[in-house]
């Protein structure tokens, strides 16, 4: 098991004395846990912002994904360095007439920027073909880079044909994958974090000033809702949601449902769910005294180490939780700024949370003693 960054960072930067390695097992109230109400997904994945599967049903059943497929095309022409204020030029092709068009013609030059939006807010599958074109010169091209990209991701069960994910055989994807996907881009690409969490954008496409409003109807209704893609076939509707609350993030993924208001009661139900039974639990207290002792600097002073904030761990209401810490030596002085302790917890070995400490910059009272009235420097 690899260690999280706070306990390799403590362990390089304490070299000088011997670490307390404490390992300690806490009891936690258990009771069964139901599954979540689900009317329509035929698959659904939920997991926590560390990527812990919460619940799923059919998680890695391979089905059309539809335009939650404009996910992994904004993170390959982000990947690309491609000038987001850059002119781009339109290719027009025949989508079908089920196709979400933003409406662009020949004539238009929106920068890579606004094609960008136009596809992540609006579902504009023209929009995503021609970023598609302007990255790589061709759509084929471009969904090989795609499908790359999966792969690193580690999306066994996805496969894409075209760049927008209008319904065509050999492409689909999994809810497992997609909820992969779909956190991955939430926490390393900010301008997609930003652009899905948009209610609409303002953009001018043949000639006019339009208002293209998000598809995402959820943003409207659920507290803490962060987008991120909708989707719909002839397969089904599809939905991969992202949502916060108190501190705990949850990504979801709806596949196959029957209906576009299905999707996101489904979704709606799941998240609900998990913040009803996934919540943080507080192990110590910003200001809490975790230790005072001789401070390396200073004669006869000491100093102490105080917690700078709340230590909270994310855990079910079932299984016991393990913690071990990693801690300097009761006998070494500390100096200021020191790293002093590292800990993290585990629930069923699934890891749910850390933290790190260091020596504060506070003084304690040094000892009312006068020096020149010890015996060292008595007369008699």
């Amino acid at each position: 098991m690899n260690a999280p960054w706070y306990v390799r960072t403590f362990a390089r930067r304490v070299v000088a004395g011997a670490l307390a390695l404490l390992c300690v097992v806490l009891p936690h109230t258990a009771y069964a846990l139901s599954d979540p109400w689900v009317g329509e997904a035929e698959a659904v994945m939920v997991c926590d912002q560390a990527g812990n599967e919460l619940w799923s049903r059919n998680a890695d059943e391979e089905l059309a994904p539809a335009s939650i497929t404009k996910i992994m095309t904004a993170m390959v022409a982000l990947d690309s360095g491609y000038d987001l204020d850059a002119p781009c030029t339109i290719t027009e092709v025949d989508l079908g007439l089920d196709a979400q068009r933003a409406g662009y013609v020949a004539s238009d030059t929106p920068t890579m920027r606004e094609l960008l939006q136009a596809m992540l807010v609006y579902s504009g599958n023209d929009a995503a073909l021609n970023v598609a074109i302007n990255v790589s010169g061709s759509e084929e091209a471009f969904v090989a880079l795609m499908n790359q990209k999966a792969r690193e991701l580690g999306m066994s069960h996805t496969n894409f044909v075209n760049s927008h994910g209008l319904e065509v055989d050999g492409h689909y994807s999994c809810a497992r994958d997609l909820v992969t996907m779909g956190r991955y881009a939430m926490t390393h690409y900010p301008f997609i974090a930003q652009t899905v969490r948009l209610r609409g954008v303002e953009l001018w496409i043949d000639g006019q000033d339009l208002w293209l409003e998000s598809t995402d109807d959820l943003m409207e209704t659920y507290e803490g809702l962060l987008g991120i893609k909708t989707g719909a076939v002839a397969a089904g509707y599809t939905f991969l949601g992202a949502s916060t609350r108190g501190g705990v993030d949850v990504y979801t993924c709806v596949l196959g449902c029957g209906t576009d208001e299905g999707r996101f009661i489904d979704t709606a139900s799941v998240m609900d769910w998990a913040y009803d039974n996934f919540s943080g639990r507080t192990f110590g207290r910003a200001g809490w005294v975790l230790r005072r002792a001789p401070y390396a600097l200073g004669f006869a002073a000491r100093t102490q180490v105080t917690l700078a904030q709340d230590q909270v761990a994310r855990s079910w209401p079932s299984g016991s939780i393990t913690y071990r810490t990693l801690s300097v030596s009761p006998d070494i002085a500390l100096d200021r700024d020191m790293p002093f302790s590292s800990v993290w917890w585990r629930q069923n070995g699934r890891f749910c949370g850390g933290s790190a400490t260091t020596v504060d910059a506070t003084l304690t009272q040094a000892p009312a003693v006068n020096i020149l009235s010890a015996p060292l420097f008595s007369n008699h």
